[in-house]
């Protein structure tokens, strides 16, 4: 390799390596958004209004790039596109009843699910370094939830709905690598989206929540929109330099990220447990993240 082809490389890398960390940022943006836009608007609004946007925007990716969203193995699409819708609308709630930091962390326990459920649904097996760190994930969600436990907090809704959101993640990956090889990467993504759209038009359809928010909300449910597509876009970036694996290393900054933004805005505070059953989560994931091929699609 020559000296410039090998600076072009070192170059990509951090391109990338800069774009996953810029995705991680907007989706820690993203979920302060959601925090602060709980007043005005309801659960259902907060899902429409960021799987709309990312319907427009990917409809018009696809147009640009000139490629087919509707995809192949339409019924694999549709069953990923619920569970993945799932999983956005649990970590919203998640991120509504408890801390930042504890949302987020058992949120990350996703690839821990996709490598339990790997070798049912993919040729995918776990080794045993896997299997250390599926250990470790486990070890770490029950500190997590036994700091939430200390601290007072929800159990029953909160952290439920962080372990769910994270079950159906890991799920919607796993059926997202089983379709990857016949399908465009925009396409997972556009099947979540469209039928989060379409899931969360039915609540609205209620009195008691219905379509109309104040004016301040739709400013809301436009940051929220405007700050998903983007992050959408940097981690897309990110995957055209450097490896998915790494992508979801980077990732997980924002978990830090939201440990910040917990204290700085909303004066949470960790305690032992909860920083260990991070720390030990985080490492597992990115055990399992390192030990796994390429995944194309989407975190969430």
């Amino acid at each position: 390799m020559t000296h410039r082809a090998w600076h072009l490389v070192q170059s990509s890398k951090v391109q990338g390596a800069g774009m996953a960390v810029l995705a991680a940022f907007l989706f820690s943006c993203l979920n302060v958004v959601i925090r602060f836009s709980e007043p005005y608007l309801t659960i259902w609004h907060m899902l429409f209004g960021r799987s709309l946007f990312g319907v427009v925007f990917l409809v018009c990716m696809a147009r640009t790039l000139g490629v087919g969203l509707a995809g192949r193995s339409r019924i694999i699409l549709a069953v990923l596109g619920c569970t993945g819708s799932a999983g956005v609308l649990l970590l919203t709630v998640a991120l509504l009843r408890i801390p930042l930091f504890q949302a987020l962390i058992l949120f990350y326990t996703y690839p821990v699910v996709a490598a339990l459920i790997s070798p049912w649904l993919t040729p995918d097996t776990n080794s045993l370094r896997d299997w250390m760190c599926i250990a470790l994930a486990f070890v770490g969600t029950g500190l997590t939830l036994w700091s939430g436990g200390m601290s007072g907090l929800d159990l029953e809704i909160g952290h439920a709905a962080g372990l769910g959101a994270s079950a159906f993640m890991g799920l919607t990956l796993t059926l997202v690598r089983r379709v990857s090889t016949v399908n465009s990467p925009l396409t997972p993504i556009f099947y979540i989206s469209s039928i989060g759209m379409l899931a969360s038009i039915f609540p609205m359809l209620h009195p008691d929540v219905g379509f109309m928010v104040p004016a301040l909300g739709f400013v809301w449910v436009a940051a929220i929109g405007l700050f998903a597509v983007l992050a959408h876009i940097a981690t897309n970036r990110a995957l055209a330099f450097i490896a998915s694996a790494k992508v979801g290393s980077i990732s997980m900054l924002e978990v830090v990220f939201g440990a910040v933004y917990g204290y700085v805005l909303f004066s949470e505070t960790l305690g032992w447990s909860t920083v260990s059953g991070g720390g030990l989560i985080i490492a597992a994931s990115i055990g399992l993240a390192q030990s796994e091929p390429s995944i194309p699609g989407t975190k969430r």
